[in-house]
């Protein structure tokens, strides 16, 4: 969580806890906060039926009284030396003389100092040295509930009752795993609920099926509400894209509750998750398999499958209670039975009906209505229909977006543009909209049909979105890229489907680059560089500043996409050939000083991926001499961080932060790319930066990640990768930092990447804690991955002792720039097969290689031939002596320093 967020969150409700009373309720707030903290049931003894304290008992224990709480809200708890506490403490001592620990809770804030002195006290007291003492004060409570408790929907449920502030709070925090928020109007199915219930009890995993628009998704969602707290997680899942069990572990869950890892919760965790409008790909043979003995999965589904609940239509009395909804006056008998005689009890067709009289449809009009829909099987399809037409003065601007979107989704930003806030808030007050993700509106199903049975969008509407997409996207690109790469996720099929047919708008054209990984790359849809370059040279500038950038970014694109899909070599003659497209473009007249700058910053990095580092060097100082472009100041880090250019980078990096600190035009991209160069560094001009502000670009990275922008990730797992070399115990934080994966993980590679890489270190710090198996999950949900994620992929093989599978992964890539790295772990993979002298062979590869900035592998690499030598019979000494000289982590100095303990007590030592 971003540390400022965090604080505020802490402020607040420690403020609130300290204005709780009267004494019992914060008493019973009190043993239900350490109920959730510790995972036990605690009897509260300590209050009579009417509330009132009972003298001489303690306020709550756990079944065999090893854990006490005493709670107090006086306001004096922490004055005179903390009488108050110590007469508490020695009374659970009387009373529960086995207890292990005890907890004293206070609502007050504790004065600097005071809670750790009482504590010292205690350790030294012979009576409670050997106990767990805790106090907690109103601060220290509202850290638990940050810290641990904000991410449990059960816990902040049952605290919220007693402290109202808890539910702005998860309101707000973007940890909040609750089911989706059910419309004002929305009537109770207790049928429906008495059944769920009963059926979840018998079953592992319940499917719900039944036509569109019969209420599936808020009968879940009422369920998971009212019995969430039963369970340790709830999630509520949008399960359209899920395509197997397999992609759980990648696909993130929505209403905030994203990706963590739903896989392993449900097998080792008490879970209830709803997946939503489920495929029949996910079949309930596969969920069972993964579901775990505590968790339970509720599945809605379009089509039925053999055993699943077919949602009824609505009762009468329910029907009525739907459509008298927000109405001055119920409705008549006689259009009730006309009505429900037509439609029967399909909630949204009823809650259409109420928004369609609510906005002044008469009931005999709708009755002369009703007659219309006939015996179809589907008429309440056209019934909606009928209604959605009375609701074209108030909403035709509105609907008319999905059909434009042509799906039952948008991006709500954009809609935002387009309709308003009012707008959006429309399509909600009249029933129209179903539960969803925060950063999207969806239609029900059954309204986006009925929109296709009618025309709703002219082609002069058509041709105005289309336009208005294209202002914004325009204005997206000199922003940070957050809103740009979160509307390419999500309109990203309208952006498709317009350049497929021949509009290829820059604008469009940079939001399929922002959305698409390299395997996604459709080069047919790009323009020829030299073609484009040749035609903005001709016109001039002036004007043409989305178009220079779109040939600029197309040369990158479609480098990324030759080296995935043709290889490394390939993908260098592409860019030789690409080299005088630069040179048109610098000569284009008019060309602003920023253009100009720009030009020469792209064709620097395509000197630097060609190798030709010293030209490209001298072209990025030629760029910041005549213009501060940040993007040509951070490639000039990254060449300058080696020895003899230290001071040269520092000088550099620390002006790209303080621009950023400065509102100064940093985008994201280079922030967290500045942020990777750092923490990639491991040199002491890097981690002096660090040491002072990386707090500043840890917290830009979180907001990037949450933010749906796939480099937040990268900088993040650089985060991770600096952490695992040079502070193991920093790599925790992170992971209890890490927001929730946004819902532009479901199309981007770039964002799983990043999100597996750091689970990847995760699994090298918690060995046999299951994290190599979460890492190989995230691995293996990747589509197309490149280079360096394979050669990670094949490391987690490793890691689980899978060789034989990390040995064809890790022959197959071709990457020279990595190669070192490769080897080094093919090493690792050979030697677990027993093909020890390949292992040296490649180990000795990695080391003649570890030269230059990668000298500081060199450690690494000597371990891993020391380990080679040792399978072979041969003294690693020399090695052992030289790596623990070089640049290692503190776990292989500590593995480094067992080898050679064993070695000198003349004890073999087999390798590792």
């Amino acid at each position: 969580m971003n540390p400022q967020t965090r604080n505020l969150l802490v402020k607040h409700i420690a403020e609130a806890v300290e204005a709780m009373g009267p004494a019992p309720l914060f008493e019973r707030f009190a043993v239900l906060l350490v109920e959730h903290l510790l995972n036990v049931e605690l009897f509260q003894s300590g209050s009579s039926i009417s509330g009132n304290p009972v003298a001489g008992t303690l306020d709550a224990t756990s079944a065999d009284q090893r854990v006490v709480v005493e709670a107090s809200a006086l306001q004096t708890y922490f004055g005179q030396q903390m009488a108050k506490a110590r007469n508490d403490l020695r009374h659970a001592l009387e009373l529960a003389p086995g207890a292990e620990r005890i907890l004293l809770v206070s609502s007050q804030r504790a004065p600097v100092g005071t809670i750790e002195h009482f504590v010292q006290d205690a350790a030294r007291d012979p009576a409670t040295a050997d106990r767990e003492i805790a106090v907690f004060d109103s601060r220290r409570i509202a850290e638990a509930i940050v810290d641990e408790l904000v991410v449990k929907d059960n816990a902040m449920d049952a605290l919220s009752e007693l402290l109202p502030a808890l539910d702005e709070v998860r309101d707000l925090h973007p940890y909040n795993l609750a089911a989706p928020v059910l419309d004002s109007r929305f009537v109770p199915r207790h049928d429906v609920d008495r059944e769920l219930s009963r059926r979840v009890a018998d079953s592992t995993c319940v499917e719900v099926a039944g036509l569109g628009g019969l209420g599936k998704s808020m009968a879940a969602a009422a369920f998971l509400r009212r019995h969430g707290g039963e369970f340790e997680y709830p999630f509520w899942v949008d399960a359209r894209t899920i395509r197997g069990v397999e992609q759980l572990s990648a696909i993130p869950l929505r209403r905030g509750g994203a990706d963590r890892n739903v896989l392993g919760l449900l097998k080792r965790h008490r879970c209830l998750v709803v997946l939503d409008d489920a495929n029949e790909d996910l079949t309930l043979e596969a969920l069972l398999d993964v579901c775990g003995p505590e968790s339970k999965i509720l599945v809605t589904r379009r089509r039925r499958t053999p055993g699943c609940y077919n949602l009824p239509l609505m009762e009468s009395e329910e029907a009525r209670l739907v459509i008298d909804a927000g109405l001055k006056s119920p409705i008549p008998d006689l259009a009730f039975a006309a009505i429900t005689a037509a439609i029967g009890g399909h909630p949204l067709s009823l809650r259409l009906v109420n928004a369609a009289v609510r906005f002044g449809a008469s009931w005999d009009e709708m009755i002369e209505d009703c007659p219309r829909v006939g015996s179809m099987a589907d008429g309440e399809v056209l019934l909606a229909e009928r209604v959605l037409g009375r609701l074209r003065p108030i909403l035709s601007q509105e609907l008319s977006v999905f059909v434009w979107a042509g799906q039952p989704n948008c991006d709500r930003e954009f809609l935002k543009l387009v309709v308003g806030a009012l707008g959006i808030r429309k399509l909600q007050e009249f029933g129209l909209t179903a539960p969803d993700s925060p950063s999207s509106v969806r239609l029900h199903d059954i309204v986006y049909s009925s929109l296709r049975t009618c025309d709703w969008l002219s082609p002069q509407q058509s041709k105005e979105l289309d336009n208005a997409l294209e202002r914004y996207l325009t204005t997206q690109m000199r922003g940070d890229g957050h809103g740009l790469q979160t509307t390419a996720a999500q309109l990203r099929n309208r952006v498709l489907k317009l350049a497929v047919a021949g509009d290829r708008r820059p604008a469009f054209l940079h939001a399929l680059l922002a959305a698409w990984s390299p395997h996604e790359i459709d080069p047919a849809l790009l323009p020829v560089p030299a073609a484009k370059a040749a035609e903005i040279a001709g016109r001039g500038a002036t004007d043409s500043d989305a178009e220079i950038l779109l040939v600029l970014e197309t040369i990158e694109a479609l480098n990324r996409h030759e080296k995935h899909v043709n290889g490394y070599a390939s993908a260098q003659a592409m860019l030789r050939e690409a080299l005088p497209v630069y040179a048109m473009l610098g000569g284009t007249s008019g060309l602003s000083p920023r253009q100009s700058a720009e030009i020469k910053h792209h064709l620097a990095k395509t000197l630097k991926l060609l190798r030709r580092e010293d030209e490209a060097l001298a072209l990025f100082e030629e760029v910041v001499a005549n213009f501060p472009l940040n993007e040509a100041k951070l490639q000039l880090v990254r060449l300058h961080a080696k020895p003899g250019g230290y001071e040269r980078a520092t000088t550099l990096a620390l002006e790209i932060i303080e621009a950023h600190r400065s509102g100064m035009g940093v985008t994201a991209s280079v922030l967290m790319g500045l942020s990777d160069t750092l923490n990639g560094g491991r040199d002491r001009w890097s981690g002096e930066i660090l040491s002072v502000h990386d707090e500043h670009l840890m917290s830009q990275a979180l907001f990037s990640a949450a933010s749906g922008v796939a480099q937040g990730y990268d900088a993040l797992s650089a985060f991770a990768r600096s952490w695992a070399w040079n502070a193991p115990e920093r790599l925790q934080q992170l992971l209890s930092q890490l927001p929730e994966p946004t819902p532009f993980m479901l199309s981007d590679e770039r964002s799983r990447a990043g999100y597996a890489e750091i689970l990847y270190h995760a699994a090298l710090m918690e060995t046999g804690s299951g994290g190599a198996d979460r890492a190989l999950e995230a691995y293996e949900s990747l589509r197309s991955p490149d280079a360096f994620q394979r050669r990670r992929w094949g490391e987690v093989l490793n890691m689980l002792g899978r060789f034989e599978e990390s040995e064809i992964l890790l022959q197959g890539i071709d990457d020279p720039d990595g190669r070192i790295w490769i080897a080094n772990s093919l090493s690792q993979t050979k030697l677990g097969l027993g093909k020890t002298q390949e292992a040296l062979a490649l180990a000795d590869e990695a080391i003649a290689g570890a030269t230059g900035r990668n000298e500081i592998y060199r450690g690494s690499f000597l371990l891993q031939r020391a380990k080679a030598l040792l399978a072979l019979g041969k003294d690693p000494t020399a090695e052992l002596e030289v790596a623990l000289a070089g640049g290692i982590n503190p776990r292989q100095r500590t593995e480094l320093l067992d080898m050679q303990a064993a070695l000198r007590s003349d004890h073999p030592l087999a390798a590792r």
